[in-house]
């Protein structure tokens, strides 16, 4: 028995060690990591300083200045014709081209002239047989004339030629079958009679029933022959060409269209006015003060006056459309063109210049107020040009002061409270 308890012994003993020493091992590491933990250096806390946006800034001065006005207009011209086609034939000819200048007058056009020759010679012959039937009612008018007398002669006598043989029947001198001969050929004569005098009562309806045929047959003549004239097309007027929309062969109806021209010297821009800005413009116009306008066109200046404002607003659009003159001497653009053109306003008092990256949105600025950004509203009016052709923003607020220190920097964080400083 001592024996066996000898030996079991150590092997307890290994048992105990085996379970000790890892739990031993992890004490000794978690002490460790306190100890270090517990005397590492504590580092000073110091405030957050909070950033300073550095900024420029402007000085506010309310001037006189000239707005003006950026806007888009399309080269037109109301003295545009679309010329079309009078009869439809083919198209024997084209004489001119896109964009030739022609004067007025000038062939553009030519139609196959034989269908129209054809009506032409139809309505003449119309005419002609009317004109002949007027001349065989004044023939037989005359006649009539003449033939009422003998009518009235030979009435005359059938009437005696039964009284006559009346009274011998009375007598018992002729038959009755003479009497009744008698009376049948005055009844014939008396509807002869009658006949005669109603040709001669209708002469005035039938001669004025065939002048009102004369007249359409002659309306009808001078139609034919005015649309075989307008199988020459024309220039109305001096112009260019705008478009040619048919070629020799073509066969064109009547109506459709052969060929656009335009007159140079009636060009104009329209151009939408912003409803914004509309009653300025109503207000310089009304007072007959001349806005004046530029566009650049192909490296050339052309000098724009506002004429007048369009009288209706097509569907869709806000604004009204303006109506630009170019000026005398000015350089005739295409029709269709679209232009950028700078029109310049009436001068307006109180206003400041800023440049275009002081404006945040389209009615707002900051200014600099005890080191912190202070939101403005304003009102746009318009931009301007410098001396130098920088462009600035117009703008107008009765809650800027003079001096007052606008920023002319873009933040992408600015509102109102935030800290900036003003770069040197």
């Amino acid at each position: 028995m001592s024996a066996v308890e000898t030996d079991s012994r150590p092997s307890l003993a290994k048992t105990l060690m085996k379970w000790l020493l890892p739990l031993l091992i992890l004490a000794a590491a978690v002490f460790i990591f306190q100890y270090l933990k517990g005397s590492k250096p504590v580092a000073s806390s110091k405030p957050p300083q909070q950033r300073l946006w550095s900024v420029q800034t402007q000085p506010v001065a309310f001037e006189r200045h000239q707005p003006e006005l950026v806007l888009y207009g399309k080269v037109e011209s109301p003295a545009a014709s679309k010329l079309t086609a009078a009869v439809t034939a083919y198209v024997e000819k084209v004489a001119v081209k896109e964009g030739q200048t022609v004067a007025k007058g000038d062939l553009l056009l030519q139609l196959d002239p034989r269908d129209a020759e054809l009506s032409v010679r139809q309505q003449e012959g119309n005419l002609q047989s009317i004109k002949a039937q007027l001349d065989a009612l004044e023939v037989q008018h005359r006649a009539d004339k003449a033939a009422l007398r003998i009518e009235k002669e030979l009435y005359a006598l059938a009437e005696k030629s039964v009284k006559r043989f009346q009274n011998l029947a009375k007598r018992k001198v002729s038959s009755e079958d003479q009497l009744d001969n008698a009376k049948r050929a005055y009844q014939q004569q008396a509807l002869s009679l009658n006949n005669r005098e109603q040709a001669i009562r209708s002469y005035s309806a039938r001669k004025a029933q065939l002048q009102a045929e004369l007249t359409r047959a002659s309306a009808a003549h001078d139609a034919a022959k005015l649309d075989l004239d307008r199988t020459s097309v024309t220039a109305p007027f001096a112009g260019k060409i705008a478009s040619v929309d048919v070629s020799v062969g073509d066969r064109v109806r009547s109506g459709e269209i052969l060929t656009t021209l335009y007159d140079p010297s009636e060009i104009q821009i329209r151009s939408q006015i912003p409803s914004k800005d509309l009653a300025q413009v109503r207000a310089s116009l009304a007072a007959g003060q001349q806005l004046q306008a530029k566009t650049q066109v192909d490296g050339q200046t052309v000098s724009l006056t506002l004429a007048r404002l369009a009288s209706s607003v097509a569907a869709g659009k806000a604004g009204v459309d303006a109506l630009f003159d170019l000026q005398q001497g000015s350089f005739a653009p295409e029709t269709g063109r679209t232009l950028s053109l700078t029109l310049a306003l009436a001068p307006q008092d109180n206003t400041i210049a800023l440049p275009p990256l002081a404006l945040y949105g389209i009615d707002r600025v900051y200014r600099v107020q005890n080191g912190a950004l202070e939101a403005v509203n304003v009102e746009r009016i318009g931009n301007t040009q410098t001396s130098v052709g920088e462009t600035r923003v117009l703008v107008r607020s009765q809650a800027l002061k003079p001096d007052d220190q606008v920023i002319i920097t873009q933040l992408p964080n600015a509102i109102s409270g935030l800290p900036v400083k003003i770069a040197e």
